[in-house]
This record gives C-alpha cells, structure tokens and sequence, in this order.
C-alpha cells in the first residue's frame, strides 16, 4: 500500500493537478475573498449590473474567440512547434474577423443592449476589447496547459487576478466609482495581459508570421460548430442572471449571483483537475500499443470512479457548511443568498463530472455532436428558468440550473461512452488489482 501511494505521488497527473489546484485556489479565492469588501460597497443592484456585464462579456468572447483553443489543443501533439506558431498567427486573422462581425452586430444593437445592461454606451462598446483580450490570454494559456508547466499557467493567472482586484478596490473604494470601478479594473487587467500574452507567445516561438488559407478554413471548421456548444455552457451559467434580472430586478439578480459566487469553492478543484486531466488523457489515448492502451483504459476508469465520489462527497460538506458561510461572510444585504449555495454547489459537480467525459469526445473530435446535447440541454433550462423565475421567483432559476446539470452530465456520459469505448461498465476488470 506504501509503494503504491508512493507511485501515485510521483504520477504526473497527480503532481500537476496539485499544481494546479493550489495555484487556481488562490487564484479563485482573491476575488472569494473580497467577496465582503464587495457586498460593503455595492449595494445588490450595484452588484447585479456587475454580474450582467460580466454575462455579456462572456458572451461575446464566445462569437470573438469560437474556442480557438480547441484546435490547438487537438494539434499539439500531433505538429511540431513552428507549425503550431504558424496555426496561432492565423488564428489572430480569425479573431481579427470575428471581432470585425460582432462589432458590427453590437453597433446595431447597442441601444437594446445599453438598456438591458444599465451601462452608457461606452461600457458596452469596450466590452469587445475585454473579450478579445481574455481570447488572447486563453490562448497563451492554453500552450502552457498543454506544455505541463501549471506553475507558468497559475502565475499568469494568479498575478492577473491580483491586478484586476486591486485595480478595482482602489476605484469603488478610494474613488467610489460603485460598479463602474469593477468593471474598469476587470477591463485594464484584461487589456495589459492580452498585451503580455502576445509578446510571450511572440518571444517563445509559438507566432510564426505565415498566412496558411487552409489553416484558416480549419479553425473555422474545427471551431465554428464549438460556438453553439460555448453558448450552451454561457446559456447555463449567466442566462438565469438576466432572467432574473428581466423578472425580478436587478437587485436580485446581484443576491442570486451572490450566491452562486460559492460555487468557485467546486469550480476551482474541477477545472484545476481538468487542467492536468486533458492533456494527460490526450497523451494516454495516443499509446498505439493495443495491450498497454487497454490497461491504461482500465486505469482511467477506476481513477475517474474515485474522482467522482470524492468530487460528491466533497459538495455535500459543503453544502452543509454553506448556512456559516453566508452568515459570516457576506453584508446583512445579502443574507438571502443563502437558499441558492446548495444548489450552486451540485450543480458545479456535476459540470465537473461533465468535463471528465467531454474530454474523450474532443478527443474523437466529436465537437458537433456534444454541441447538439449541450445547446439542446441548456436551451431547456433557459425554458424551464424563465417558467420557474415566472411563478415562484428568483429560487426556480437554482432548481433548473441543479436538474439541467444533472440531465446534461448524464448525456454526455453516455455519448462519451458511445463515440469513444472505455471499459465503464466492465467491473470485473475494473475491481481486480
């Protein structure tokens, strides 16, 4: 039992997803913890337009940047260096397309979105440069992801986020600028390090200056069906704000996202795991010995199955623990954000849970078929939210996000299993040593 722990330790999934779990910890936990300085100085309706913009922002990285990372994800193993510097340089011809056509689709609509976000007109133009700055950090991201280097991808992270904090403390509280000063902070931050990135992937080989057509008419096959995908997720995430904020005021759209903001406590592990997990999968599943990819098959099964119930067992501790949290953490203003960390909590597990199984799908890059699931799923929570948001308040936008993260979990696992064999169901196997 001592070698095998042993072993375990020295694994490299293990060692990296600790990495990565202790730098996107503290990387979660700066924006956690000022979480109370936030809710003393925003009132909820402050705090609401905050999260809306944040919404809208997401939103449009989708359109500007249709996941560009996955393509580079995919290729990374299989093209040397230079090609990949030659697939990114081309990639900037895209954003630079994408960005043209949301700008022109965001002009159009600027009153319309102007009114429903409660931002001046500038707030709502600037949010493509935020969008296209956080496009261009993912991608400097994604190579160290992909290089295994968790401790050049937290720093990153993490130094970004201190930025963005202390930018926007400075402004609310110094200068009481409310929610203009966090939005200002968040924007800044993006725009200096969208810079950095460049000048990074420049320095380090991965911006070869080539224009390749095909290379383009790749990233647009490769990605263009990842956008209803992206939209799903976004739909999951921040289309129950805006419903809320439609129905029952802005105000309370900022306690539900308040609320929801405890979620980053599951949010953190599972995509730090994920971070080591995909790139560790990719390499595993590219074994081309029959007989060592088997057992390595079996391997991932029972590694996922412990995941898995740790991962549960972790968000009902929790959970429980949630009703402190609230009442320890958070202004009196906020106290109603104790009914929604519950549901927050699970269903951030099982979209974790979801992002084990997705991995083989991308692998397979079965990117459109995951698409249709997950735009179908989110589209029914969208349903579902405004029904139950309609008749018994703010609370029915929680229970629809819980089901449709289980509903969508569910389907994926078995779509997963479909497109990509892996020894799930075979527990003879899988219980033997």
């Amino acid at each position: 039992m001592r070698n095998k722990i042993g072993n375990l330790k020295k694994h490299p999934l293990v060692k990296n997803s600790v990495l990565y779990v202790i730098t996107d910890a503290v990387n979660k936990a700066v924006p956690f913890l000022i979480l109370p300085l936030l809710t003393h100085y925003l009132l909820p309706g402050d705090y609401g337009i905050v999260a809306n913009y944040n919404v809208y922002i997401n939103l449009l990285v989708i359109f500007i940047g249709i996941n560009v990372q996955s393509i580079i994800s995919i290729n990374f193993y299989r093209i040397d260096k230079a090609e990949i510097g030659k697939y990114i340089f081309n990639i900037l011809f895209v954003i630079a397309a994408t960005l043209t056509i949301c700008g022109l689709v965001v002009l159009l609509f600027n009153e319309q979105i102007r009114s429903f976000l409660s931002v001046s007109m500038t707030f709502v133009m600037s949010g493509l440069i935020i969008a296209t700055s956080q496009v261009l950090s993912a991608i400097n991201l994604i190579i160290w992801r992909l290089e295994e280097r968790p401790l050049y991808f937290g720093s990153y992270q993490i130094s970004q986020t201190v930025c963005d904090v202390t930018l926007s403390l400075i402004l609310i509280i110094m200068f009481q600028m409310s929610w203009q000063g966090r939005i200002i902070g968040i924007g800044a931050s993006s725009i200096l390090y969208a810079f950095l990135s460049v000048i990074i992937l420049w320095k380090r080989g991965y911006l070869n200056i080539s224009y390749n057509r095909q290379y383009i008419k790749d990233i647009f096959t490769f990605c263009l069906p990842l956008v209803p995908h992206a939209i799903s997720i976004w739909a999951r995430a921040g289309a129950d704000r805006l419903i809320i904020s439609n129905l029952a005021g802005v105000a309370a759209s900022g306690i539900y996202a308040a609320g929801f903001q405890f979620s980053l406590i599951i949010s953190f592990l599972t995509l730090a795991f994920n971070n080591a997990f995909t790139p560790f999968v990719y390499k595993t599943l590219s074994i081309s010995d029959q007989g060592v990819l088997d057992a390595k098959k079996q391997k991932l099964v029972k590694f996922t199955y412990l995941y898995i119930a740790s991962l549960l067992l972790l968000t009902f501790v929790a959970s429980l623990a949630s009703d402190l949290l609230i009442d320890n953490f958070l202004s009196e203003k906020y106290s109603d954000a104790k009914m929604y960390v519950g549901w927050a909590l699970f269903s951030q597990a099982f979209q974790g849970v979801y992002l084990m199984y997705a991995t083989y799908i991308f692998y397979v890059k079965r990117s459109a078929s995951l698409a249709i699931v997950t735009f179908m799923c989110s589209a029914l929570q969208v349903a579902s939210s405004y029904y139950l948001v309609s008749n018994i308040g703010p609370l029915g936008a929680a229970y629809s996000n819980f089901a449709i993260s289980l509903l969508n979990c569910i389907v994926v696992m078995i779509l997963s299993a479909r497109v990509y064999p892996m020894p799930w169901f075979n527990f003879r196997v899988l219980l033997a040593k």
